[in-house]
């Protein structure tokens, strides 16, 4: 049980580390989803790859950098950074927008979402 205390001595340690890894990543998932050419995909399956492991990424780096966040503060920021992107690539003559995509995104949130949960319930109950 002292696991979960070590490990968020750690995420209280490096916060100031996980915040700049955060911007960046946001900025890069940025910068790729709304650049008029799109990532090179050789099969279909790697779009809703990028699109839920960077959102997944941006949940539990958003969680480790700003972990007063509230579940629903941070669900909602994330989904409106998946939606902006979309909208964006509509935009673009030679990006399109796709279902599967907001779908990848919602995907990637929950699963981080969930992750943090349990990982706030294992220090709850370590500390009750």
């Amino acid at each position: 049980m002292l696991m979960w205390r070590k490990l968020e001595h750690y995420r209280r340690a490096w916060r100031p580390l996980f915040i700049s890894v955060f911007f960046a990543l946001l900025a890069l998932g940025l910068y790729l989803g709304m650049r008029p050419t799109p990532p090179p995909a050789a099969y279909s399956w790697q779009a809703s790859f990028y699109h839920g492991g960077g959102i997944f990424a941006l949940t539990l780096l958003s969680f480790l950098a700003f972990a007063r966040w509230p579940w629903w503060l941070r669900a909602v920021l994330l989904t409106l950074v998946g939606v902006a992107v979309e909208m964006v690539q509509a935009l673009h003559p030679t990006r399109t927008t796709d279902w599967h995509d907001i779908v990848a995104n919602s995907t990637g949130l929950v699963i981080g979402l969930l992750l943090i949960g349990g990982y706030q319930y294992m220090l709850r109950r370590q500390t009750a």
